[in-house]
C-alpha cells in the first residue's frame, strides 16, 4: 500500500509540475530613465491562477531575473517576494529593445523528467533596435511582432536553430487556448480570438538521459513562455 500510494503522489507531483508555466508580465513600453517594474508568475494562465510564492514547488523561488539591454551587455534584476509574484525593476538608459529573460533548472526530478523553465519578455524604449530574444534563452518562442493585428506568426528556436513539431498553447486574457505545432522552419501561426495579452507556451521534450543532483532522469522538459499584446 504505501508503494502504491508513493506512485501516486509522484505522478500527482509529475501532473502538477508540468502543467505549471513562469513567464514574465511587464509593460511592453518603457521610458529611458523611468524604472521599468516587472513581475515574475508560476501557476496556469488559461486558469487565471498565480500561485502564492511560499507555495511555489522545488527551488522555483530561486528563478534568477536578468536583462539584456540594446548594445547586448546581460544584467540580473534583484527580484523579491510580492504575494503571488517575484517583483524587480530596472530602468532603461537609452533607447531600444529590452530582453528580460529567464533560464530555471528545477532541483526536483518529477516522474523520471528533468524540468527546464525559460521565460522572455520584450520592454522598448523610444526606437526600437534588433529583438534578441532568439538569444536569449535555449528554448525561444520569437513572435513577428510584439502587437500583433490580425493572425499572430511566431517562430520556435533551439540553440538558435529552427525547431520543428514543437508543441505551442497561445492563451487569451479569457483562457481560450489553441493547440498547435511548429513546421519544419520553426514557424507557426494562430488567429487571435480576442484582443489583450496572450501568453505563448512552448514545450519540447529531450530523450536525454542523465542524472541530476545524484537523481536519475530519462527525459529533459523544456518549457518557455512569451507575452504578447494583441491588437483587434
Amino acid at each position: 500500500m504505501k508503494k502504491i500510494t508513493l506512485s501516486i503522489a509522484l505522478m500527482l507531483c509529475a501532473f502538477l509540475a508540468s502543467a505549471h508555466a513562469v513567464w514574465i508580465e511587464t509593460a511592453l513600453k518603457g521610458t529611458k530613465n523611468k524604472s521599468q517594474d516587472v513581475r515574475v508568475y508560476l501557476g496556469e494562465y488559461a486558469e487565471n491562477q498565480r500561485d502564492s510564492v511560499t507555495h511555489w514547488f522545488s527551488n522555483l523561488k530561486d528563478v534568477k531575473l536578468y536583462v539584456t539591454v540594446p548594445d547586448g551587455k546581460r544584467e540580473e534584476i534583484a527580484i523579491k517576494e510580492n504575494g503571488n509574484h517575484l517583483a524587480g525593476n530596472f530602468i532603461p538608459a537609452t533607447d531600444g529593445n529590452y530582453t528580460l529573460s529567464i533560464s530555471h533548472t528545477v532541483e526536483t526530478i518529477y516522474g523520471e523528467t528533468k524540468i527546464e523553465y525559460y521565460a522572455t519578455a520584450t520592454v522598448i524604449v523610444g526606437k526600437e533596435t534588433p529583438s534578441q530574444l532568439s538569444a536569449s534563452t535555449a528554448l525561444a518562442v520569437v513572435p513577428a511582432a510584439e502587437e500583433p493585428k490580425g493572425t499572430v506568426g511566431l517562430t520556435v528556436l533551439r540553440d538558435k536553430l529552427p525547431l520543428a513539431a514543437a508543441k505551442i498553447e497561445a492563451i487569451s486574457p479569457d483562457g481560450w487556448v489553441k493547440e498547435f505545432k511548429s513546421n519544419d522552419k520553426g514557424e507557426a501561426s494562430f488567429v487571435p480570438l480576442q484582443s489583450g495579452q496572450y501568453l505563448l507556451e512552448v514545450s519540447a521534450n529531450e530523450k536525454t538521459p542523465g542524472t541530476h543532483n545524484g537523481k536519475p532522469y530519462k527525459t529533459v522538459a523544456h518549457i518557455v513562455t512569451h507575452c504578447i499584446n494583441v491588437k483587434k
